[in-house]
């Protein structure tokens, strides 16, 4: 009997079909999910075959001969493997896929924040030396994100932005960029903006980052 091994892998979890090369039968019941906006990797195998290939929408093989698939629109996508049996006979096996778009992230001081509409607040100690991050939770592909710079912009007592920005490299409010912010004193809060990261292991552009309020108490 002849069985072909077809693996989909969220980095640190996959999925394994067994499947009669004769017959099409789908076990990834529960791991048929893809992410849209990210190559997600797939591994496969056949055995007892004389050939088979692998395609479908958003298919590619990498150099190293492992495949990715980058999804496309709409809510599902197909992966097709065409056996070729010593006997010379054919049978294709179609795999479908869920797709998901990537879960929201959003900025964090100090691993503090909120998807949107949340003012952290923190004192002068706590904001020197703070961290800032992205940070998108619960998100099953293991990489970094590397935040590389970010504005500081000021808004006063009666919501207005005024016409304040300050320009910081790296990822944490150091004792000169927290000396510059503390000559002004008709501020309300601040908004870090404008994140620069870049993103470790993992081919993805992070295009919309929601800014991060910051209210400094005494």
């Amino acid at each position: 009997m002849k069985y072909i091994f077809f693996l989909l892998f969220s980095l640190s979890i996959y999925a394994q079909d067994t499947i009669p090369a004769s017959k099409s039968v789908i076990a990834l019941d529960r791991m048929n999910v893809v992410y849209r906006g990210v190559p997600n990797p797939i591994s496969f195998a056949v055995n007892n075959a004389k050939s088979y290939i692998i395609y479908g929408n958003g298919v590619s093989k990498k150099d190293d001969g492992k495949y990715i698939i980058r999804p496309g629109s709409g809510s599902e996508t197909k992966v097709f493997v065409e056996i070729e049996n010593f006997d010379g006979s054919k049978v294709v096996e179609e795999h479908v896929f869920r797709i998901k778009g990537l879960p929201s992230g959003f900025t964090t001081i100090n691993s503090l924040g909120c998807y949107k509409n949340c003012i952290v607040e923190l004192t002068n100690n706590e904001f020197l030396n703070a961290v800032v991050s992205y940070e998108i939770p619960d998100f099953v592909f293991d990489f970094k994100i590397i935040v590389t710079g970010f504005n500081i912009s000021f808004i006063d007592k009666n919501n207005n932005k005024l016409d304040r920005i300050i320009e910081v490299n790296g990822n944490r409010i150091n004792e000169n960029t927290f000396y510059e912010i503390s000559k002004f004193k008709d501020v309300a809060y601040l908004k870090i903006e404008n994140l620069q990261i870049q993103v470790v292991d993992l081919d993805l552009y992070i295009c919309k980052i929601s800014p991060l309020k910051i209210l400094i108490i005494k």
